[in-house]
């Protein structure tokens, strides 16, 4: 199941080539395992209109808490994403939020991301999500 849901992503893995809307694809399945894990405590959200634009997916628990969360492809050591999930967070009085990374770098590319920034808006965390690791039959 997990390999499969890492391929979905790729057009040619191979060739570093991602598919055609693979951060969506990434949505959908953060989305899928979100609803199964909440079930009737909240609601998981996807394109959600926040008043500025469009957040990936709100997290809004039966309590009344909800989750800020945007969703980024990590291509290179750009860490994209931190200003737009700070206009949300600001525009919906959130001080904290949620920066989920595809990564698809190379092993041999890859840097580490903060597991937290401190902006003006709040604290933004993140998720790092390995949708390209060292295949089984590499490993040593």
């Amino acid at each position: 199941m997990e390999s499969e849901a890492v391929n979905s992503f790729w057009e040619s893995r191979t060739k570093g080539k991602l598919g055609k809307k693979s951060e969506k694809r990434g949505q959908e399945i953060l989305a899928v395992f979100a609803r199964a894990k909440l079930a009737a405590k909240g609601a998981a959200i996807r394109e959600a209109v926040s008043g500025i634009g469009f957040v990936d997916v709100l997290i809004k628990f039966s309590s009344g808490l909800l989750h800020v969360v945007e969703l980024k492809m990590l291509k290179g050591n750009d860490v994209p994403g931190t200003a737009q999930l700070a206009k949300y967070m600001t525009h919906l009085n959130r001080h904290e939020g949620w920066l989920v990374f595809f990564d698809a770098r190379k092993t041999n590319r890859k840097t580490t991301i903060p597991v937290s920034f401190k902006t003006k808006a709040g604290t933004i965390r993140t998720v790092v999500i390995d949708i390209n690791p060292i295949a089984p039959h590499e490993l040593k």
